[in-house]
């Protein structure tokens, strides 16, 4: 429920940042591409940030606003465009941007604009949208080297695509790029990642055939395969031939290595490992060497969850004279939390002071999610109270970990009085810290409260998800009070807020248990005027509302209505319609209605539910004859 990207995380976040780098081949290893200089410069331009603040409040976009963003475009250089791309939260929202802008008379997206917009694209599932970016550059006749190509893929694999992924070869090949060292990693790691690590060995010797050396990044993906096939012996062989190969392994390449024995408390191996780095590769200095793989050792073993093994460890270090930082006890602190042992975490708490430590944020609020986890709320509120008089004062995650757990304990008028008393207290509540509380008091039922705080909310700037909006929809349906719900979804659609189709169907659910048709009907067309477009979802529940009522010659039209858009039947479509036709004895016009039916979604077992349902009816005869 957390988001732990605040400040005052960084540094225990920058741990595990670290055993990740040591583990994991980058994106800009693999690709090979250069992203634009200066670009974290350009992010504080005022002119991105103004672009930037137009663009979220594009659900209420006026002429005006589009105007003005149309002027600031006009003013913006490249690389400003490139900012505004990566400093979007979602980006399918950099994509429409990246469209909107395509589309403005007198501009063109220069060259590295279309790859900053497939690099972004490259760290999400959306390949359709890299894709067309990148058929967009061919047409246009715009430079498209092997890393723009390299980008689709690794979004298709992302999408766990990986035949369309390597497909995307094939895709360069006849646009007659030639293939270099980069577009080959990319594709030994598009295989790797789909567990197809015998085709990544295979493309290593095409590598070699058509005269592309591997080098360090190409034998870390193998050796990220053989680990991820548990093939610890095979990785370990692989780094032995590297130096023969006139390749030497990097950190990557050992700590790829050990963290298979580090998750399974295989010490002595972790051990063995780090002896054979030292002794054959010879990265850095002995001390800070065996600081640095210790530091990072504690950190590997205390996120697999052996907190016991990284504290002998720290120990062990500090013998040698090494004094490991309070990152370091804080990830160890961490695993213990997250093991439910409270206690033992609370002992090395006391003993950072002791070694002159004194525990961050990070460190203390660990240990309150800890408390709140187990249920002990009073240790928590203690420890909470103790931070102040430490002289350290506890954060957002600090206070939203303990308003999650007073939630989950059916104490969410208790968080509200919390939250009043944030700005005394000097802590702002967040989204998540809103979403937790939101989720509590819709568990309590009471509604009227969480409404209120959706509105409360948007005055402070943040937006409630659909999923977010639907829980409270659905509350209000379950209790009966579905006029209350689609007031309070029109007030979401006027104040701006993304409500989507499952919001509407929601409520055209709650009409229809409610007998009220009518309303249902009204809302369908409320969905086409607001331009949110009703799916099959949306159409089989009043389809079979009419049915239930007897409203036969509607739900065929609506029937009809629903293919002819194009929509494909679900088999829950075709049970309701069959039910329906076979209750009023309209089996002629039920059939012609399957036959259309049928022709847009094969539904095997559909004459089969026809007979059954006759049957059940008592309509021996026509089942008979349809038999």
């Amino acid at each position: 429920m957390f988001n732990a990207n605040q400040r005052e995380l960084e540094n225990f976040r920058r741990a595990e940042r670290d055993e990740d780098e040591l583990t994991h081949p980058s994106m800009k290893e693999i690709c090979d591409f250069r992203s634009v200089d200066g670009d974290e410069d350009e992010v504080r331009h005022p002119l991105v940030k103004e672009i930037c603040r137009l663009i979220d409040l594009r659900s209420a976009w006026t002429p005006k606003l589009e105007s003005e963003l149309r002027h600031l475009l006009r003013s913006l250089k490249p690389q400003q465009i490139c900012a505004v791309l990566r400093s979007q939260n979602d980006e399918r929202v950099a994509l429409k941007f990246f469209y909107w802008a395509d589309r403005q008379w007198r501009y063109r997206h220069d060259p590295i604009v279309y790859y900053a917009m497939l690099e972004v694209l490259s760290k999400t599932k959306l390949c359709q949208g890299a894709r067309r970016v990148l058929h967009l550059m061919m047409r246009r006749g715009i430079e498209h080297r092997p890393e723009a190509f390299g980008f689709v893929m690794i979004s298709y694999s992302r999408a766990s695509n990986s035949i369309k992924a390597m497909r995307v070869l094939s895709m360069m090949q006849k646009a007659g790029i030639k293939p270099n060292l980069s577009i080959c990693n990319t594709a030994i790691y598009v295989l790797v990642k789909g567990n197809k690590l015998e085709k990544a060995l295979r493309f290593l010797n095409r590598m070699r055939i058509i005269g592309i050396e591997p080098n360090v990044v190409t034998y870390n993906c193998l050796i990220k395969g053989y680990c991820d096939m548990h093939q610890i012996d095979d990785a370990i062989h692989l780094i032995d031939q590297m130096p023969l190969k006139g390749c030497l392994p990097d950190k990557v390449s050992y700590h790829t290595v050990m963290g298979f024995p580090c998750r399974h408390k295989r010490i002595k191996e972790v051990r063995e490992l780090m002896e054979k780095m030292l002794k054959d590769s010879k990265l850095l200095p002995c001390q800070v060497t065996y600081y640095c793989r210790a530091r990072s050792l504690i950190h590997m073993l205390s996120k697999h969850g052996h907190g016991d093994e990284a504290s002998e460890l720290l120990k062990e270090a500090e013998e040698k004279g090494f004094l490991i930082d309070k990152v370091g006890y804080s990830a160890i602190i961490h695993s213990f939390c997250q093991e439910g042992r409270i206690d033992r975490a609370k002992e090395l708490v006391s003993e950072m002071f002791s070694k002159g430590f004194s525990p961050d944020v990070v460190t203390y609020t660990t240990v309150i999610n800890g408390f709140c986890v187990v249920g002990e709320m009073e240790k928590a509120r203690k420890l909470l109270r103790q931070m102040y008089k430490n002289g350290c004062k506890p954060n957002t995650v600090s206070y939203t970990a303990l308003l999650n757990s007073l939630c989950r304990s059916g104490k969410s008028s208790e968080t509200r009085e919390m939250m009043d008393l944030s700005e005394e207290e000097w802590w702002a509540p967040n989204a998540i810290t809103y979403s937790v509380v939101m989720y509590g008091l819709r568990r309590e039922r009471e509604l009227s409260e969480a409404c209120d705080l959706v509105m409360e909310m948007v005055r402070k700037g943040f937006y409630p998800t659909p999923v977010e909006i639907n829980l409270i929809l659905q509350s209000f349906c379950r209790e009966g009070r579905v006029n209350e719900a689609k007031k309070f979804m029109e007030d979401c659609l006027n104040k701006g807020y993304g409500v989507n189709v499952v919001n509407f169907t929601t409520v055209i659910h709650g009409f229809c248990q409610k007998d009220g048709l009518d309303d249902a009907l009204s809302l369908l067309d409320d969905m086409y005027l607001t331009n949110r477009k009703p799916d099959a979802v949306t159409f089989t529940t009043i389809i079979n509302a009419l049915g239930k009522n007897g409203r036969i010659e509607e739900a065929i039209e609506l029937t009809k209505k629903m293919l002819h858009r194009g929509l494909v039947p679900s088999p829950i479509t075709y049970r309701s319609v069959i039910h329906t036709f076979c209750q009023q004895g309209r089996v002629e016009e039920l059939l012609k209605l399957l036959e259309k039916m049928l022709s847009k979604q094969e539904c095997r077992t559909a004459y089969n539910h026809v007979i059954e349902k006759l049957c059940g009816f008592g309509n021996l005869d026509d089942a008979g004859q349809k038999r």
